[in-house]
């Protein structure tokens, strides 16, 4: 095959088209699709689920000092398989900050699924649990509990972030949040979000942000950067490079692997849409 002329010629004009290309990135915005609040109690009676806000800290002592973490999800089902994600960052505003001081909020990857449910609360104490809500003892009220009360996540920060007064806030990308967005792109299944973790210490910390309900500027958007699969990857890896280029060339004459142009046969056309798809 290699012997061909216009296969070779092929190869040497189309080098300089490997040289130059770059894969093209996509960007897709997301709003949650759940959230909700793990509101510390013994018994997992108050939740969340239908307001227009959720907490991450500990509130002070009218609130019974106890804690409160925000769970929060997105579908990122848009994203095409096979796609690698190059950026993830998170806005996420502020509405209430009790006390001025600037409390580290942290995201950590949910490890099992949990609920939303019609439990809606004008303030930070909660309401009553409703069918599916996450309690801090349920996944889903009140019948499937979490293995440990208080969520059920991973103990690396995917991502952090100052927060102090009132306003929108981003969580810039890290590998770290990068990886868990690949890991869900790959493995839908397995996104389950992230917890929203506060100063879980000092009283008064609490932090409220808007939620899904909330006024559609203020919602938590997380923005994605990732890279589409090849159509010409031949192999399957997503990626148009050597491997791929053996299998064109092994196909050459035939109706195989590599006939992009629909004509029947692999020949010089097909060579060349594969070499201008390059990405090494």
């Amino acid at each position: 095959m290699l012997r061909s002329p216009t296969v070779r010629n092929l190869l040497i004009t189309s080098s300089l088209v490997l040289a130059a290309h770059v894969a093209v990135a996509d960007t897709a915005v997301f709003t949650s699709v759940a959230d909700n609040t793990l509101i510390e109690d013994a018994t997992g009676a108050f939740s969340s689920g239908a307001s227009t806000y959720f907490f991450a800290g500990r509130v002070g002592v009218n609130g019974g000092s106890s804690l409160r973490r925000g769970a929060l999800r997105f579908d990122l089902g848009s994203i095409p398989a096979g796609s690698t994600i190059t950026s993830v960052t998170l806005r996420m505003n502020c509405s209430a900050a009790g006390t001025t001081t600037s409390q580290n909020i942290v995201l950590r990857r949910f490890l099992a699924s949990w609920g939303e449910g019609a439990s809606q609360a004008f303030g930070g104490g909660g309401a009553a649990s409703q069918t599916n809500d996450c309690t801090w003892l349920h996944r889903f009220y009140p019948a499937t509990s979490w293995s440990t009360p208080g969520g059920q996540f991973s103990s690396t920060i995917s991502a952090s972030r100052a927060v102090n007064v009132t306003g929108a806030y981003t969580w810039a990308s890290t590998a770290q949040f990068v990886a868990d967005v690949q890991s869900m792109v790959n493995n839908p299944a397995g996104n389950f979000g992230w917890c929203v973790l506060g100063n879980e210490v000092t009283l008064q910390s609490v932090k409220r942000f808007d939620s899904r309900e909330s006024a559609v500027a203020t919602r938590p958007q997380l923005t994605v950067v990732y890279t589409p699969p090849n159509p010409r990857a031949l192999n399957g890896d997503g990626g148009v490079n050597a491997a791929d280029l053996a299998i064109l060339l092994a196909a050459w004459g035939t109706v195989g692997p590599g006939d992009f142009n629909g004509d029947g046969s692999v020949g010089p056309s097909d060579l060349s849409i594969l070499l201008g798809s390059w990405t090494g």
